[in-house]
């Protein structure tokens, strides 16, 4: 039987383990890494240096031109169109004839009405000088009574001594009834003289606001523009049968043009104030036009949140309906910061660059805006604001307070 080779298992042994300790050395012996320290990353940014100045903020919006003085002018009567003068889009001036209706009804009403008042006015006349007649009548009857009376008590006394007969007394007893009689009718009939006088005098003023009504509606037959103006639209023609109120045609004169312009509450409140204490607001249309305030609405528009201001203009403005650019100068504002509107974050919040270089979020109070040299800028108010500050001007999606950033100008 062949031994085991002992001393080869020895010698191969030592070898195995001779690797195994150099595997550990060389482990044991390699370099150590050292721990990097690593720093939270930096935005980059851009920033603008804060300044606290006197500014006016300026609003733009747009307008719309109206003229409330716009006429629908319409037919009092129910009559013809005897001539149509005009068409849509003429001008015309003051006093011109636009359109001529038939006045041949209201001539027949003028000249009923103007009859009954001439008759009215001949009653109350004849009516004073029969009361004056009759006052005069009543004062003989008196004395025509008084002189019966003393001729029926002398028949009276020769009656007593049987010197006349019975038939003379009752014929002097008959002239007194009759005298009296005729004396109670002259008092009645001027008794009752005021009453008429009222009548008539009633009857006059209805009769004259007659005329004054058929004189109006005779006159409305011609339809004459009221100031220079232009003819917007016309809705008959000649020979048209027309009602009472019917439209014949619409005027807008040229002079009551006006702008309206829609603007946030608070510039609404501010114009408003502005109107009340006369304060001069600048406002100028796109076309170079100077604007006036006139006056603010007292409500607000449905849905919209915003006021209806107006203005005016010594210029001619375009048509009505037309829609203009319109710059507003509000009143200056102290302690005025101007942004660009990247500055702006959730319409009032602004960041400042702390000396940490670190953001850190300022409420602010937005005053409006103004045309800058290449865009527009926001203007803002805040007392945490100082001269100096760094804000941040770029637009940042990360910005909030904390975050670590870098200035890149």
């Amino acid at each position: 039987m062949r031994q085991f080779p002992f001393k080869s298992f020895v010698v191969g042994l030592l070898i195995f383990s001779a690797g195994v300790g150099g595997f550990i050395q060389l482990t044991q012996s390699k370099p150590t890494a050292e721990p990097i320290e690593s720093s939270p990353p930096a935005w980059r940014i851009s920033t603008q240096h804060a300044r606290l100045q006197t500014v006016s903020p300026v609003f733009n919006g747009f307008g719309s031109v109206q003229n409330p003085g716009t006429q629908t002018l319409r037919a009092r009567i129910p009559t013809d169109v005897a001539a149509l003068y005009v068409r849509e889009g003429d001008r015309a001036f003051a006093g011109d004839l636009l359109v001529e209706l038939d006045a041949t009804d209201a001539e027949i009403k003028l000249s009923r009405a103007q009859a009954n008042l001439a008759d009215a006015k001949a009653s109350l006349i004849a009516l004073n000088a029969t009361e004056t007649k009759d006052a005069e009548a009543l004062a003989l009857d008196l004395e025509t009574l008084d002189i019966l009376l003393h001729k029926l008590a002398r028949i009276l006394g020769l009656k007593k001594r049987n010197l006349t007969s019975e038939e003379d007394l009752d014929t002097a007893r008959q002239a007194v009834v009759s005298q009296k009689l005729k004396i109670n009718r002259r008092e009645l009939a001027l008794a009752t003289v005021e009453s008429k006088r009222t009548q008539l005098t009633t009857a006059i003023q209805r009769f004259r606001a007659e005329v004054r009504a058929a004189t109006r509606d005779f006159e409305s037959t011609k339809v004459k523009a009221s100031a220079y103006g232009q003819i917007i639209s016309v809705d008959v023609v000649s020979g048209d049968r027309v009602q009472a109120n019917q439209n014949l045609l619409t005027f807008a004169p040229y002079s009551g043009r006006e702008i309206r312009v829609q603007v946030p509450t608070s510039i609404g409140l501010i114009l408003a104030s502005a109107l009340s204490t006369q304060t001069p607001v600048i406002a100028s249309t796109d076309r170079g036009d100077s604007l006036k305030l006139t006056r603010v609405s007292g409500a607000l528009r449905d849905n919209t949140g915003s006021i209806d201001s107006f203005f005016s203009s010594n210029t001619q403005l375009p048509p009505t309906g037309s829609v203009l650019s319109v710059s507003i100068q509000l009143v200056a504002e102290p302690s005025v910061v101007v942004l660009p509107t990247d500055a702006l974050y959730g319409g009032n919040l602004i960041y400042r660059i702390t000396s940490d270089s670190t953001l850190e979020a300022v409420k602010v109070e937005r005053l409006g805006q103004r045309p800058g040299p290449e865009k527009t800028e926001i203007l803002v108010r805040s007392h945490d604001i100082q001269n100096g500050d760094q804000i941040l001007v770029s637009r940042l999606p990360a910005a909030v307070t904390g975050l670590k950033v870098e200035i890149i100008q």
